[in-house]
């Protein structure tokens, strides 16, 4: 039977700059880099993230009833710090990130990654 969730994967174009990117944007480590899989992780997290090079056009971005919604979701202790790194950078944010906090007081921010991966922050 299973235990946990060991990974989760994400198709990128670029292995360096997907690595790059997840670490100054998410502040994600880097543990190995094989070439065409790389794998990273949140610091308090011990889900390995592992980002694939392709050259095929997919992400891991799935809709319902043709809104767009995230495969990986993930808590941030600082909202504004984080709405504040990304929109400095010029990042697609689905939504809007400065909307009041919905679900027993949560707030939550979608945006993509530069692979068109719809990620999802959100407070505890």
């Amino acid at each position: 039977m299973g235990k946990f969730i060991s990974h989760v994967q994400i198709p990128v174009t670029n292995l360096v700059e997907a690595v790059a990117w997840y670490s100054t944007y998410l502040d994600c480590t880097l543990h190995a880099n094989f070439g065409e899989l790389a794998i990273i992780s949140f610091k308090e997290d011990k889900t390995n993230i592992f980002l694939w090079q392709t050259s095929d056009r997919s992400s891991s971005t799935f809709t319902v009833n043709g809104e767009p919604f995230p495969a990986i979701g993930f808590q941030v202790d600082d909202m504004d710090a984080l709405c504040k790194k990304i929109s400095e950078a010029g990042v697609k944010v689905h939504g809007d990130p400065l909307a009041p906090p919905v679900e027993e007081g949560r707030r939550f921010l979608k945006f993509f990654d530069p692979n068109g991966n719809l990620l999802v922050a959100h407070t505890a």
